[in-house]
């Protein structure tokens, strides 16, 4: 369940190290799925490939503090959640090129935080430092793979005469309208199609207050390269937010 609007922040830790806390979660979640022997293979495949086929996301839920207003996003950090140094340098990459499209100011978390997967310490100490107003993390929810079963299929075709100019059709009264024609039997064979769906989380946190500022559950369909998508999912995610 998203969370409900100005939910009280807990006075265990300060905000800024709860944002921290909240990064190492997401990654220990993705570290998990990732040694996952059902979801290693899949993950490797969106990492290495760029399919065919054309990524569509839509945003399924999201929560949006009051307050916030999308042109308060003038200067970005984004953090894809990903221990997988390429997946993560893709998927960045993406999102801060639909972003500086919008005019927004976005700077991918690999070129100041390493390629390595950073540490609580590292992502705290780098956004006290930073002129940041806002941080962007997205993390793995879980990978849905929808397979169909499509039988044999044989159809009948008539294929007409063929005409190799086009007044060849009012000429000696074939085709159409007569003879000349011909009938095709064509066999489409039985196959298996299958459909690969990400489901991804997406938080704004407001760096100034410290506080969640946006979260937005996205689904994304048939998806082809990660930065294919990712670029999907930061359009879709800013034409959500209210401006």
């Amino acid at each position: 369940m998203l969370p409900e609007a100005n939910a009280p922040a807990s006075d265990s830790s300060s905000a800024i190290e709860k944002l921290a806390e909240h990064y190492i979660n997401l990654t220990s979640i993705t570290r998990f799925l990732d040694l996952n022997m059902t979801l290693r293979p899949l993950l490797s495949l969106l990492l290495l490939l760029s399919l065919s086929a054309c990524s569509t996301t839509k945003m399924t839920d999201t929560w949006q503090e009051p307050a916030f207003r999308g042109q308060d996003m003038q200067k970005v950090l984004v953090v894809a959640v990903a221990s997988n140094t390429t997946n993560r340098f893709l998927f960045e990459t993406g999102f801060i090129g639909a972003l500086n499209q919008k005019g927004i100011d976005a700077t991918a978390s690999f070129t100041t935080l390493g390629d390595a997967l950073p540490t609580k310490e590292a992502v705290a100490a780098h956004l006290k430092e930073s002129d940041y107003d806002h941080i962007i993390v997205t993390a793995l929810g879980r990978v849905d793979i929808e397979t169909d079963y499509v039988p044999e299929r044989v159809r009948t075709y008539y294929t007409g005469a063929y005409y190799p100019h086009w007044s060849g059709y009012w000429g000696s009264g074939v085709g159409y309208y007569g003879g000349g024609g011909s009938l095709t039997t064509m066999t489409r064979e039985a196959y298996t199609d299958t459909q690969t769906n990400v489901i991804l989380t997406t938080s704004i946190y407001d760096v100034k207050t410290e506080q969640l500022a946006w979260v937005g559950r996205s689904k994304t369909f048939e998806v082809g390269s990660v930065s294919d998508m990712a670029d999907s999912l930061a359009k879709q995610m800013i034409r959500k937010i209210k401006h």
